[in-house]
């Protein structure tokens, strides 16, 4: 008798957001969230193609925040996930202006300064596998300061496997948590850094792609 095998893949999406007053030396506040999303489940039978039950969908049926994701006609390629890292990054950047203009609010332009803070700690997350924003135990806005940046600062974070980490996915993550749609619908944010990582194994995760998207005035 044949035997079936089945195999489930988890995909999980996590996301943290932050707001520093940098020239001030204030206090920081911290947001948490964490969505996790059952992914696709392939059945193999012997000397059959397999059969791909389908999970749990890219967007939520009832999501409130649908309209503030850009349709592909305004931000191509939302979906895509293997597309070059700098086309994926432009790509968000389309997006997070799309959903402010939705909002009534302008747009944030993409700055050197703030692009290589954010691949820092990027680059820092993924080093000590530390979801976090005081990755490797150093402060969070450490990469600003480093970079030579001194104004209000906010950051937010998104991890997730598989085709949950595509970029349209990752704002609507964002969208939908108070505190990261809170900080990418502040007024006075003028500039914004993006970097994007794609990692083979972060942590017991695999194919996961890293969002650091940072904000200035």
């Amino acid at each position: 008798m044949g035997r079936l095998a089945l195999i489930a893949v988890l995909a999980a999406a996590a996301i943290l957001a932050i707001v520093v007053q940098l020239d001030r030396g204030g206090s920081a506040g911290f947001g948490l969230g964490s969505h996790s999303h059952r992914g696709d489940t392939t059945i193999s039978l012997p000397g059959l193609p397999g059969i791909t039950l389908h999970g749990d969908p890219l967007y939520a049926k009832d999501d409130p925040w649908r309209l503030y994701l850009a349709p592909e006609r305004d931000c191509a390629n939302g979906e895509q996930l293997d597309a070059p890292l700098a086309a994926q990054a432009s790509t968000m950047v389309c997006l997070v202006n799309f959903a402010r203009a939705r909002r009534g609010l302008q747009p944030v332009e993409p700055v050197g300064l703030l692009d290589q803070s954010a691949l820092a700690k990027a680059n820092k997350i993924v080093r000590c596998t530390d979801f976090n924003h005081n990755a490797c135990g150093q402060d969070a806005a450490a990469d600003a300061r480093g970079a030579g940046y001194g104004g209000a600062w906010g950051e937010n974070l998104y991890i997730a496997e598989g085709r949950y980490g595509s970029p349209r996915v990752a704002l609507d993550g964002w969208l939908n948590s108070p505190e990261h749609r809170a900080n990418l619908f502040t007024p006075g944010w003028r500039t914004q850094g993006i970097a994007v990582e794609k990692v083979a194994r972060f942590g017991s995760d695999r194919d996961v792609t890293l969002w650091v998207n940072q904000f200035g005035t």
